[in-house]
């Protein structure tokens, strides 16, 4: 019957009555969202492996009942060689199951698993067997547990990375300690002989066995913030092999630098990784790294790729061990350079660079069958592409999409999709070439009302195009105005898009709820090269603002049919907090404004935030350099705070250490002072992911709150959502 009404009624009515028997998406929606953590193949393509991070609701709870506090993360088994196969769930119950590697023979993978028995919560290496019966086990027991994993080609052991406080590694950094006066451990560890009345020694041990408890925290390094909380101490990432049959772990590296992304030579004799260059400088002040290379037992490490204008990412060996792929970019203007594919010829010590052509940074760089896979930040998308053999570049999937975890195997290619009628799903590109869905995670999205984003592009006086997109209310009513909000991005370099997955739930809501949404890629956004990247330094709040409100006002013209231009709202997070506050202290044309996580004083959040380094990567100096200084408070929202005339919500997390809580505070407390119109929230025990990670609950909080606050002022009629 369904059928047959649509082929009678005209393609507008059948549409409209299809999405009148659906609902628009709801807040507790969120809840349901599956995402792809991960995707992993097995060497021959016969199957492939993907995590699944879900919210675990008590059955039979109500919809609108609160939900758990956190996440749980299974994994996923599907046969890629038969079409019809079904996806088996491997792990179950309240846990974490991450960082997959397949072993070379197919039979078993292994995987780090969160043990929340320990505090903090620490991954250690698990096994399972494939193809057969078996439980999962666990392998490792390494004191501080687990961040990645890697089978040696032979499948005997595992390289694994394990992270461990500076101080329980033994001897001294041979770099300079970052305390006047004092030298690396010029007191007793077991603080021996510690007396507050005692000698220069004795006072020493007293008063570092006071600073082991935190009581007080000493702070010797210039990176001391963490995401919530102080990091005094450096934790350096060592790398172990890992027996497969006993689990014992031998530490492979001694040093006092960090090491990361490692991996197996094909003939596992030597290993790659990436870490500083030689240097005698702290940790803290390096800034760019290097390819390093050692044997399998740790010996003889040296510097395979070292130079003093370039970062390097991503070592990866060719399958013949002749070649070392691997992504660089200019250490010059770490804020702006892209990222692309160099070869490292490994008789010669020749690098090639490979697929010139394209113009945004390359990420997860993958190397299969002579091919190397990548994806790449690309206008409001996240294409997968290939280079071949013969150096042609290929778009594998394009549109817009996001393609967000990938892995390619014995002629197949599996990847997770990101798309605004779907949040998550995973595909098979087989090797005939033809792509198909092996997952049903969101299915529920089927019955509900998704908007789908209409794209546009701006071109700017200065000849800058300015891409964007437009989103209707659900259900819209012919001849009725709605208002619209003006949703913007952070970062300053971050790109949001279709193929955008923090977004999606909260585009639809707004849409839900009556309001029109525009969002866009202002000047200093990735995914369109690096001119366009780079065209906001020194510049954070004239030339991006005036791209968003182009955009707005353009979009306000073509739409004015059903936008209400009395009816405008703004709101945006972190960079785009920053941005929100510019834009109503230069301009009062908003209803009602929402700044989430934002910066509003440079020169304090230089102090304050662990992403201090924003300053002088694009404002070319400090805070203490008179023209610097001059410039930041030029570029500092709170300068104009007394031309903020809009009703403000501000919000932001209580921990939030990468913009720094002050921030809000000041920008509340000078608004609240000259009474005008403004509300401040504050969410305890969460940092900067909360919108993104954060727990469910506060999720819906902090959402709700910008709507109701918007509600204030739109007195939009239309009653909320229900969930069917």
């Amino acid at each position: 019957m369904r059928f047959f009404l649509r082929t009678l009624l005209p393609i507008s009515l059948s549409a409209a009555f299809l999405w009148a028997a659906k609902t628009p998406i709801t807040m507790t929606d969120l809840l349901k969202i599956r995402r792809v953590t991960s995707v992993d193949i097995a060497p021959d393509g016969g199957y492939a492996i993907y995590g699944v991070q879900s919210v675990p609701v008590e059955p039979g709870a109500p919809a609108s009942a609160d939900p758990p506090a956190g996440y749980r993360t299974h994994l996923y088994y599907i046969n890629l060689n038969d079409p019809a196969a079904k996806p088996v769930q491997l792990t179950h119950g309240r846990r974490n199951d991450t960082g997959v590697s397949i072993r070379p023979d197919g039979k078993q993978i292994a995987f780090l698993r969160v043990d929340d028995s320990t505090t903090p919560p620490k991954s250690q290496v698990w096994l399972m067997p494939i193809g057969m019966p078996g439980e999962a086990v666990p392998l490792s027991k390494i004191e501080y547990g687990v961040s990645a994993i890697q089978w040696r080609p032979d499948g005997k052991a595992l390289l694994a990375t394990a992270s461990i406080p500076a101080s329980k590694l033994e001897g001294k950094p041979h770099y300079a300690m970052d305390r006047p006066g004092r030298d690396w451990y010029d007191y007793d560890k077991k603080f021996a002989n510690a007396n507050p009345d005692g000698d220069r020694t004795a006072v020493r041990n007293w008063l570092e066995k006071n600073a082991a408890k935190d009581n007080p925290t000493t702070i010797n390094r210039v990176n001391f913030l963490a995401e919530q909380g102080l990091a005094p101490e450096m934790s350096i990432a060592h790398l172990f092999s890992i027996d497969a049959e006993t689990g014992v772990a031998t530490q492979l590296t001694r040093d006092f630098y960090s090491h990361g992304a490692a991996g197996w030579s094909p003939d596992g004799k030597s290993i790659v990784y990436v870490s500083t260059p030689p240097s005698a400088l702290h940790p803290d002040r390096v800034q760019r790294a290097v390819i390093w290379t050692m044997n399998a037992d740790g010996t003889g490490a040296r510097t395979l790729l070292d130079d003093a204008g370039w970062s390097y990412q991503s070592p990866r060996f060719s399958e013949d061990g002749k070649t070392l792929y691997f992504t660089g970019a200019e250490s010059d203007q770490p804020g702006f350079r892209q990222s692309k594919i160099g070869a490292l010829d490994l008789a010669s010590r020749k690098i090639t660079w490979r697929a010139t052509e394209w113009q945004s940074s390359v990420q997860q760089l993958t190397v299969n069958g002579g091919n190397l896979y990548f994806s790449s930040n690309w206008q409001g998308g996240a294409p997968l592409l290939r280079v071949g053999a013969d150096g042609k570049l290929m778009k594998l999937v394009e549109g817009p999409v996001g393609v967000s975890s990938f892995d390619a195997a014995g002629g197949r290619v599996v990847y997770s999709e990101i798309s605004v009628p779907n949040p998550n799903e995973v595909y098979v590109i087989d090797r005939d070439g033809r792509k198909r869905q092996i997952s049903d995670l969101n299915g529920w999205v089927a019955n509900r009302h998704v908007v789908i984003p209409e794209e546009k592009w701006i071109t700017r006086p200065d000849g800058m195009k300015v891409q964007y997109w437009v989103m209707k209310p659900a259900q819209m009513e012919g001849g009725k105005k709605y208002p619209v909000v003006l949703d913007m991005h952070g970062g300053p370099s971050a790109m949001w898009g279709p193929g955008e997955a923090s977004m999606w739930h909260e585009f639809q809501i707004f849409c839900s709820w009556g309001y029109g949404v525009v969002y866009s890629n202002p000047r200093g956004s990735s995914g369109y090269g690096y001119e366009f990247q780079r065209a906001n330094y020194k510049n954070w709040g004239e030339g991006p603002a005036a791209d968003v409100l182009a955009v707005f006002d353009q979009a306000l013209q073509d739409n004015r049919t059903w936008m209400d231009g009395e009816r405008q709202f703004l709101t945006g997070g972190s960079y785009a907090g920053y941005l929100t506050a510019w834009i109503i202290g230069h301009d009062n044309r908003f209803k009602a404004a929402a700044a989430q996580r934002g910066v509003y004083d440079l020169t304090t959040f230089f102090g304050e935030g662990n992403a201090f380094r924003l300053v002088p990567g694009h404002f070319g100096g400090y805070p203490w350099e008179p023209d610097t200084k001059k410039l930041l408070d030029r570029e500092s929202p709170f300068t104009y705070v007394a031309n903020i005339k809009t009703p403000f919500l501000i919000l932001h997390g209580s921990q939030d250490l990468r913009t720094g809580v002050t921030q809000s505070e000041m920008m509340f407390k000078a608004l609240a002072q000259m009474g005008r119109p403004v509300e401040y929230v504050r969410y305890p025990n969460i940092g900067h992911e909360q919108t993104r990670s954060g727990p469910p609950l506060q999720r819906m909080d902090h959402m709700l709150r910008i709507i109701e606050f918007f509600e204030r002022y739109s007195r939009n009629e239309r009653p909320a959502p229900t969930s069917n």
